[in-house]
């Protein structure tokens, strides 16, 4: 398994550390260097424009296993600084769960995500799972930049599923969860420049404006999961055996206790479906 090296000196402050517990998301600004930045935003084009060829809708592009396409979308998802923080956050033993390509396109009035989480969309065995996203573009509410409830985090998970149906709706479907929140001025827009990234917890209820400027958003997320925090269900994403960073520790654990001890490589215990490599899907 691949593993890469871990940081000499901490990326996070132990202040940004306690901010991440207490509110559950951070905001690291210049992150990506000048060059880094532009390969990335590159990658994104020669991206999208295979996508256009084979015919796929451009009023949100949710592009998933982007490091399967592009070797710059790989290496990105090794960057020092992501693992750095990330390893201080969830710990040394990193698996990728999944990573994708967020493109809102300019001018369309489209792409409005509402208030979700995470988790729902793939529930694990413990809370130690994160996303990480690098901003290819300055995002702004304007052009659809993303919105956290404070602390929401540490509600848990919250239910996702119609009530009478019973299906998987993708959007808390708890209105209490997020409208007195906002009713009080409790979000936090993300503001960020590009080459920026942003982490939020996977309980983070969240949401994105629709993209009503003359720019894209482009947003390039990493989904990490400590070692043991082992995927249960969910059929969105393709999950792989990548170890971005440490081993394998062969074993699942619930909350802070471990509960099982693996006796082989496993990486999720519900037969997951691999999703398909185009599909549209409104999150984050």
């Amino acid at each position: 398994m691949a593993a890469s090296p871990a940081t000499e000196k901490k990326v996070l402050s132990d202040d940004q550390v306690a901010f991440y517990h207490r509110h559950g998301y951070l905001i690291l600004e210049n992150v990506l260097s000048a060059a880094e930045l532009k390969g990335l935003q590159d990658a994104s084009e020669r991206l999208r424009d295979e996508r256009s060829r084979l015919g796929g809708d451009d009023s949100l592009a949710v592009i998933q296993n982007v490091a399967l396409f592009d070797d710059a979308f790989m290496q990105a998802a090794r960057h020092p600084v992501m693992l750095g923080a990330v390893t201080q956050l969830i710990g040394e033993n990193l698996r990728l769960q999944h990573c994708k390509l967020n493109w809102k396109p300019p001018a369309k009035g489209k792409g409005e995500v509402g208030w979700h989480q995470d988790f729902p969309f793939f529930p694990h065995t413990n809370y130690d799972l994160l996303a990480c996203m690098f901003l290819l573009d300055d995002a702004v509410p304007e052009n659809g930049c993303m919105r956290m409830i404070p602390g929401s985090h540490l509600r848990g998970p919250v239910d996702h599923y119609n009530a009478e149906s019973g299906k998987f709706t993708g959007r808390c479907t708890e209105p209490r969860e997020y409208e007195h929140d906002v009713a009080r001025g409790n979000v936090v827009d993300l503001v960020v420049p590009a080459g920026s990234m942003t982490i939020h917890h996977c309980c983070m209820l969240h949401a994105s404006y629709p993209n009503h400027s003359d720019t894209p958003r482009r947003g390039l997320v990493y989904q990490i999961a400590a070692g043991d925090s082992i995927q249960l269900g969910g059929n969105l994403h393709k999950v792989w055996p990548i170890w971005l960073q440490g081993e394998n520790p062969l074993q699942a654990r619930i909350g802070n206790h471990t509960v099982y001890r693996l006796s082989q490589q496993i990486t999720n215990v519900g037969g997951l479906e691999p999703s398909a490599d185009w599909q549209k899907v409104t999150q984050d």
